[in-house]
């Protein structure tokens, strides 16, 4: 069974005709996303939600978010290994205005289900890259 939080990335699947943008630094990208991610590893789901971009807290209550963490990722139980396994520049999502927006796609196994993917979804703002979606598969 699929446990999925789609939460925001519900765009994820109509990025058919998106630009890509200029190769930036991968670094500047993947920091924020490991870090919000380890945030969510140890169980304080509000204070990702506090982490996230602007975008994201408008668009996601904080009691939604924490409820549906606690109901799909705390099951999961602990990261045992997460890799990247893919990265995806674009210059523009659809319903979204144009920025500077980076997915990153992580093959992350669980103590209590390997080979699960988690998508994150970054935008540039001021800047830094922020969290604006979040996807388990």
């Amino acid at each position: 069974m699929k446990n999925i939080i789609a939460v925001l990335c519900l765009f994820i699947s109509t990025f058919t005709g998106a630009q890509t943008l200029k190769v930036v630094d991968v670094a500047t990208e993947i920091a924020p996303a490991t870090s919000w991610l380890e945030v969510i590893d140890s169980g304080k789901y509000a204070n990702s939600w506090q982490q996230a971009g602007a975008f994201f807290q408008e668009n996601v209550p904080e009691a939604l978010w924490v409820s549906k963490l606690e109901q799909v990722r705390t099951p999961l139980g602990a990261v045992q290994s997460r890799q990247g396994v893919s990265r995806q520049v674009l210059s523009s999502i659809p319903q979204l205005p144009d920025g500077e927006y980076v997915i990153l796609e992580f093959q992350t196994d669980f103590a209590n289900k390997a080979g699960s993917i988690e998508t994150v979804t970054l935008k540039k703002s001021a800047q830094q890259w922020q969290v604006i979606g979040y996807f388990i598969q």
